[in-house]
C-alpha cells in the first residue's frame, strides 16, 4: 500500500487542489498538522500492535485466492458507521474533525491502490512472474516512489506533525501510539535523517537491502523490471483519479455534515 510519505504528499496535493472548496481548505490548513498526522495514523499498528483491521476497517483480499472483502463498504463508511461519535465533523473539535479527514484520504488510497494498482499488476490478478518476485518489485516501486516524492516534503510538515497533541481522537487506538507513530515518521523527514522504507521492507522480505538498492540504482533493472509492468504514465493517472476521489470524500465530510 502507500507509503507516509506517499500520503503526506497526497495530502498536499489535496489541499492545493482547485475542486477543494474553500470551506473544506480554511479549516484543514488552519489544523494542517492534525490533517497530516490522520493521513499517517491507520498505520499506527506498525507502533501499537494492532491487527491491521482493527485500524484500516477492510480485510486484504487473500494473496492465493484473491478473496474480496465481505464488506463492500468504503473502509471510511464503516470506521464512521463503527464510531458514529467521528461522523459529524461540524460536533468535534476543529483539530478531531480534521485529524479524521486525514483519516478518511488514508483509507481511500489504500483501497484504490489495492484496487487499481496492487490487484491487476502485483496481485493475483498479474500473469507474470512468481507472486514472491512481484512482492519484491511491488516494494521496489513504492521505495522508488518514496525516493522521487520525499523531496516535496519540506521541512515544515515534519514541524507541522511534532507540534499537533492527540486528545482521545480515535476511540480504537491510545495517544500514546499516535505520538509514538507521529515521531517516528516525522524524525524521519527531518534534513539529512535516514528513510526506513528499504530497510523495512527489506526485512519482511528477507531480502538484503543491497538487492533493493541494486535494482533502485539501474535505470534499465527498473525499466525491465518494474515499468515495463506498470509505466510511469499508468501511475500519474492512477494518482490523479485517486485525488479526485479524496477530495470529494473530503469535502463531504468536512462541509457535507
Amino acid at each position: 500500500m502507500p507509503t507516509p510519505i506517499q500520503h503526506l504528499v497526497m495530502a498536499d496535493d489535496i489541499l492545493a487542489d482547485a475542486a477543494l472548496p474553500p470551506w473544506t481548505r480554511e479549516p484543514l490548513i488552519a489544523q494542517r498538522g492534525a490533517f497530516l498526522l490522520g493521513v499517517i495514523a491507520p498505520d499506527v499498528q506498525s507502533v501499537s500492535g494492532q491487527p491491521r483491521e482493527t485500524t484500516h476497517f477492510f480485510t486484504l483480499p487473500s494473496p492465493k485466492e484473491d478473496l474480496r472483502p465481505t464488506d463492500t463498504r468504503p473502509a471510511h463508511e464503516v470506521m464512521l458507521a463503527e464510531h458514529p461519535a467521528l461522523a459529524c465533523a461540524n460536533k468535534l473539535p476543529a483539530a478531531q474533525a480534521a485529524f479524521i479527514a486525514g483519516y478518511i484520504q488514508h483509507l481511500t488510497l489504500d483501497e484504490l491502490w489495492i484496487e487499481h494498482v496492487f490487484g491487476p499488476y502485483f496481485g493475483m490478478g498479474a500473469e507474470w512472474g512468481t507472486f514472491r518476485e512481484r512482492l519484491l518489485i511491488h516494494n521496489i516501486l513504492r521505495t522508488w516512489l518514496d525516493q522521487r516524492d520525499r523531496v516535496r516534503l519540506n521541512c515544515s510538515t515534519s514541524a507541522a506533525l511534532l507540534r499537533v497533541e492527540p486528545h482521545g481522537w480515535l476511540p480504537f487506538v491510545s495517544d500514546a501510539h499516535l505520538t509514538a507513530w507521529r515521531d517516528e515518521i516525522a524524525l524521519q523527514l527531518r534534513p539529512g535523517a535516514p528513510v526506513h522504507t528499504v530497510k523495512v521492507f527489506a526485512a519482511r522480505l528477507n531480502v538484503p537491502p543491497a538487492e533493493f538498492r541494486r535494482i533502485l540504482e539501474s535505470p534499465d533493472d527498473m525499466q525491465r523490471r518494474v515499468f515495463a509492468h506498470l509505466s510511469p504514465n499508468s501511475l500519474a493517472r492512477f494518482y490523479a483519479d485517486a485525488l479526485q476521489v479524496s477530495v470529494r470524500r473530503i469535502t463531504d465530510y468536512v462541509g457535507g455534515v
